[in-house]
């Protein structure tokens, strides 16, 4: 081991960051939300989806890149260029790189959180918890297993960067498009309920929901790649939505009172 790496130590490294290889014990909850909402925190380069609709996760993973994480998540249903996916409004995540990773390669909106998913026979309750607040509750009744069930689904994420002078993004947004390949054993349906709770810095208590949908379970692999990617020119400004998104909100946090003046 060193700190600095042999040719081939990077090539393997490089490897395995070309693959987003995971295990993963999953619960979602979909929900329908209102298309106010969605055009008011979807960035500009993302068209509204046919129907307004979300969906909370609370995760376990495995990676083959980062290490042990579990996960709370906001999906958003979205189009981008007429084409039907997902983009995350918000993402915890437990532990350093894997919020890093995510952050820097793929343009996740990931902040360091806790996650819990406890399943007793058929009850299921999941919460995802950051700076003390449980943001994320699914309580769940689920049927019994139906098998193996295989699924693709995009998910858009937004890459920017801030300027080393603290002033706009080093270089232009990039969009990335997140393929992913789900192969799950096992896969239960179910009933629930959701709980949003919210925060100065992570306002979840804020999005609407209107309607809660099925639950979803499942315990399998799941795969990303990357089909393409972009950078946006298309003169929006997509600072409200970074630093509103992806970051906390650095107005609030302590100050030493020479600087708070």
């Amino acid at each position: 081991m060193s700190f600095v790496k042999t040719d081939q130590e990077v090539a393997e490294i490089e490897s395995l960051l070309s693959k987003g290889q995971f295990t993963t014990e999953s619960l979602t909850i979909e929900f329908k939300t209102t298309q106010e909402f969605l055009r008011k925190v979807l960035p500009p380069c993302f068209d509204l989806p046919d129907e307004p609709i979300a969906y909370a996760n609370v995760s376990h993973w495995q990676s083959a890149l980062c290490g042990e994480f579990d996960c709370g998540i906001i999906y958003l249903s979205c189009k981008y260029k007429g084409e039907a996916g997902t983009t995350m409004l918000t993402l915890f995540v437990s532990g350093d790189m894997p919020v890093t990773i995510g952050r820097e390669m793929w343009g996740e909106g990931k902040k360091t959180g806790n996650a819990r998913l406890y399943v007793d026979g058929h009850e299921v309750y999941a919460y995802a918890e950051r700076n003390g607040v449980r943001l994320i509750e699914i309580q769940a009744e689920l049927g019994a297993d139906l098998g193996p069930a295989q699924n693709n689904v995009k998910d858009f994420e937004l890459k920017a960067q801030p300027h080393t002078t603290g002033k706009g993004f080093q270089n232009k947004v990039v969009l990335s498009c997140l393929d992913t390949a789900e192969d799950f054993r096992v896969t239960r349906q179910g009933t629930g309920t959701l709980k949003l709770a919210g925060t100065a810095v992570d306002p979840l208590d804020t999005i609407p929901v209107v309607e809660v949908g099925g639950v979803s379970y499942g315990e399998g692999a799941s795969c990303w790649t990357i089909p393409f990617w972009e950078e946006l020119d298309d003169g929006h400004d997509y600072r409200p939505y970074i630093y509103g998104q992806k970051y906390d909100d650095f107005r609030l946090f302590n100050k030493a009172r020479r600087f708070a003046r």
